[in-house]
């Protein structure tokens, strides 16, 4: 298997690092990565399910945010050559969204990872387009356990 380098901004190496599948994939590339840090981006489509009146919705900008945090733990595990892994939200402790994007703009993503423990992690998450904040958040995410 051909090693993943950064950036990865084909979706065929995304798919490998994160459970999700069409048409539920949020995030298209991973910019940047670092021991408890990552860059994500995602272009927003016209065809994406949370686009209304050409405008990327909140309900779709949590599930970026929540992927960009699933491509930050795929790409680690990846690394250490374990498979990506099923994750949830726990909680969502600050949402704070100032502007919906619009179809055929570019987010990024700053996933940083605050707190870890077991298959559980507090992540702060910041999503900017061009260049300006538009969304962040502080989400508690866990990972399911193998079986």
């Amino acid at each position: 298997m051909k090693a993943l380098e950064i950036p990865i901004t084909d979706l065929h190496g995304i798919k490998k690092l994160i459970p999700h599948r069409e048409p539920m994939i949020m995030v298209d590339s991973l910019l940047e990565f670092s021991d408890g840090e990552a860059t994500i981006g995602f272009t927003i489509a016209k065809d994406n399910l949370f686009v209304n009146n050409d405008e990327f919705s909140e309900t779709g900008l949590i599930e970026h945010m929540a992927q960009a945090a699933a491509l930050y733990n795929g790409f680690k595990n990846y690394v250490k050559e374990q498979s990506a892994k099923e994750g949830f939200i726990a909680s969502i402790k600050k949402l704070n969204i100032q502007k919906l994007p619009k179809v055929d703009q570019v987010i990024t993503t700053d996933v940083s990872i605050i707190h870890e423990i077991m298959h559980m992690s507090t992540v702060k998450l910041s999503t900017f387009s061009n260049g300006i904040e538009i969304a962040n958040a502080q989400m508690n995410t866990v990972l399911k356990e193998e079986e």
